[in-house]
């Protein structure tokens, strides 16, 4: 075979390969809501050209609540999914044939919580006996209520729940339908500011702050799907740093990235949504001073237990839903103090 044969060969080969290891690292992500300010960091993350300079070609869907991504990467229709670490934890206990595992700890507290309005005379926790609670089934707040009545002494026959569609919380409780509304902090203070409900009649419970000091967001997959693209699930995680530090170190331009996503974006009042989850569920002490998804150990296996014990099924081993195996090294997960 002359040279230029060879030549020819081998710039063919090396087309085949380039194209066989573009088509293995096509990654389907699905998010866990919709392209609002807490999401910035993963439109970010795409905008920075991180997942290009990898050689990952990264699509990102919009979710419809942890429910709603973990049947979906469950079932294969996307590879890589953000969801609540307590409703994986359930999801996993549902379905131990098929199970799902984290892998990068995105918000270090969960912003799981009721909300109601001051005219209810809900004020604390046990005031919620007997009451109304407005949320759709499989939200993670609603999932994780029961850690919440449990270290607050609620006695859980005692509350009833009204299933509404995630958009509708705010107004079933305006109408009267409903005496409370469970979910994301941050989404159900604006929707009820939405409605025309001013910000200071209403009275939030972040589980956070009443004794469920659990992870909320995680990234999750398949373990074999992480297995078989070790590489590739590194690689994402990189980029997911790119993100998370993006948002934090010039946050107008990460909203400006959502726009490609989300054209009939609020820039103003999604860069107030930014900053809440930003100071509240991912910048905490604890990732100032550790660096990004540097779980505790001993934190790790309390919320394993509490989440475990309130949702009454047996507590599983830390490893089966956790890994580390995949994240970036140290000094990339360090965010300094910003």
């Amino acid at each position: 075979m002359n040279y230029a044969v060879k030549a020819v060969v081998a710039a063919s080969l090396g087309l085949i390969m380039t194209q066989t290891v573009h088509a293995e690292d096509s990654v389907r992500l699905v998010l866990d809501w919709a392209f609002e300010g807490p999401q910035a960091m993963w439109s970010a993350a795409a905008k920075s050209g991180c997942f290009e300079q990898k050689g990952l070609d990264v699509s990102i869907d919009r979710g419809f609540g942890s429910g709603d991504s973990i049947s979906k990467v469950a079932s294969g229709s996307y590879a890589i999914g953000v969801a609540d670490f307590a409703s994986v934890l359930a999801y996993n206990a549902e379905h131990p044939e098929n199970p799902l595992i984290a892998t990068f700890i995105v918000s270090d507290r969960s912003s799981a919580s009721v909300n109601a309005l001051k005219s209810s005379g809900i004020v604390n926790p046990k005031d919620l006996q007997g009451k109304r609670i407005a949320d759709p089934q499989g939200e993670a707040s609603r999932m994780l209520f029961p850690a919440f009545a449990k270290a607050n002494g609620i006695d859980m026959s005692k509350v009833s729940w009204v299933n509404v569609a995630p958009n509708l919380r705010q107004a079933t409780v305006v109408r009267g339908q409903a005496d409370a509304a469970a979910g994301h902090l941050l989404t159900v203070v604006n929707g009820f500011v939405s409605v025309g409900v001013k910000r200071d009649q209403i009275v939030s419970m972040p589980f956070a702050e009443y004794g469920v000091d659990v992870p909320g967001n995680a990234v999750v997959v398949k373990p074999d799907w992480a297995r078989a693209h070790p590489q590739q699930m590194r690689d994402f995680l990189s980029c997911t740093v790119v993100g998370i530090k993006a948002t934090i170190t010039d946050p107008q331009a990460a909203i400006a990235s959502l726009r490609s996503f989300n054209s009939m974006l609020d820039a103003k009042l999604e860069a107030q949504h930014l900053d809440f989850a930003t100071h509240v569920a991912v910048l905490t002490p604890h990732v100032k001073a550790n660096g990004l998804s540097n779980i505790d150990p001993a934190r790790l296996n309390s919320s394993i237990i509490q989440i475990a014990d309130a949702m009454d099924f047996p507590a599983p081993m830390s490893s089966s839903v956790w890994t580390a195996d995949y994240l970036p090294p140290q000094q990339e997960l360090a965010v300094g103090n910003p």
